[in-house]
């Protein structure tokens, strides 16, 4: 059948994306991993020179054409001016700090909060915030295992969360770099409403959520999250701290993010090596409605980690992909956002932003994702 949002689809800037491939690529079975990377882009992947967790290395790519017409994120004509890009990863903050600061390196594309006063005191950094949608951090809860596969304890957490207590920990004091009072959109969509806002808005009652919770009263829940991901590690800290506060009995499982990706995956009760919750965040492009928003799905088995089963959201998210106008979408929106205050997928724990530290001896840099054409040496 006709599908009016085909364009939106593909041009989705972040995973999944419709990329295209070569046949013989998209035939990959999904259980393997592609060896060979082709595009048709400005630049190759030079796959020789890649160290794992550590550098990935660009070339530019002479038989490239640009389009004509104007640059706009990654729209528009795609112009190389570097012949090369090595993309660093430089796991500890203050060593990263000091390279971008020597020019040893021209950008930091995630500086760390307690760094960013130092960057901007200095002349040669510009500290700016590149994504306007900001990253939305997420409570995700596993919904095939006891206990939070019962919606009522779900809705229990709702009235302890405090998304400014969260907010301050993942991006600090200043209010310009976060905001609480956020739903399962971000305020920079034209989905968002205030439907079902008053379940984080209304009056914090921990002595509520604590009676809520008494069912579990000496059950073992499981919250797992990484020591090695300063973002996510701060969401986590402050969940594990509010559930105690909760009177639940917590085992808290910080471990690496490789491993918190491996624990992830299971399925199975906290016996068998299984979870309960975890936090995490997404940029706000990822969540800007129904259609992209895979914290919203809730087809089971298939969804993503946490698996919650609703068919009364997935028949809303089918409403609003086949809404014929941007007003019928915002009201089946805002009814999703209700519905999902009820079934409790996930809980929205704020917004915050993330800056971006470049060199100021490179201009032309575009808003949005870190894109490495039309840059060029000052």
């Amino acid at each position: 059948r006709p599908f009016a949002l085909l364009f939106d689809a593909l041009a989705k800037t972040s995973p999944p994306v419709a990329f295209m491939m070569p046949e013989r690529i998209a035939q990959t079975p999904p259980d393997r991993a592609i060896a060979e990377i082709v595009g048709s882009g400005p630049f190759q992947f030079l796959a020789g020179e890649r160290v794992p967790g550590a550098r990935n290395v660009y070339a530019k790519f002479d038989r490239y054409l640009p389009r004509e017409g104007t640059v706009s994120s990654t729209a528009g004509p795609k112009v190389v001016h570097f012949e090369r890009v090595e993309w660093q990863t430089i796991p500890d903050a203050s060593t990263a700090a000091a390279a971008i600061q020597a020019g040893e390196i021209d950008a930091w594309e995630y500086p760390a909060t307690d760094l960013l006063p130092l960057l901007r005191r200095n002349p040669n950094i510009l500290v700016e915030n590149p994504d306007p949608t900001g990253f939305i951090g997420i409570l995700r809860f596993n919904q095939l295992t006891p206990p939070f596969n019962d919606p009522a304890l779900r809705r229990a957490l709702l009235s302890a969360i405090v998304q400014e207590d969260f907010m301050r920990a993942v991006a600090g004091t200043d209010p310009s770099m976060w905001n609480a009072g956020i739903g399962f959109f971000p305020p920079a969509s034209p989905m968002a409403s205030t439907a079902g806002m008053e379940a984080l808005t209304g009056r914090r009652d921990l002595a509520a959520a604590r009676a809520a919770l008494a069912p579990l009263a000496g059950q073992r829940v499981v919250l797992i999250g990484p020591a090695d991901y300063p973002q996510v590690q701060a969401l986590t800290e402050v969940a594990a701290d509010m559930l105690r506060r909760l009177g639940i009995t917590l085992d808290y499982r910080p471990t690496d993010w490789a491993t918190v990706l491996q624990s992830r995956a299971n399925r199975g009760p906290v016996e068998r090596g299984g979870w309960n919750l975890f936090c995490t965040f997404l940029s706000g492009l990822d969540l800007m409605n129904p259609g992209v928003n895979f914290f919203l799905r809730g087809h089971g088995e298939a969804a993503f980690a946490g698996w919650p089963t609703s068919p009364t959201l997935e028949a809303m998210r089918e409403e609003w992909l086949a809404a014929p106008d941007r007003d019928q979408q915002k009201a089946v929106a805002a009814r999703i956002q209700q519905q999902a205050f009820q079934d409790v997928p996930c809980i929205p724990l704020g917004q915050f932003f993330q800056p971006t530290a470049w060199r100021r001896s490179v201009q032309g840099v575009l808003k949005g994702p870190t894109l490495f054409w039309n840059i060029r040496r000052a």
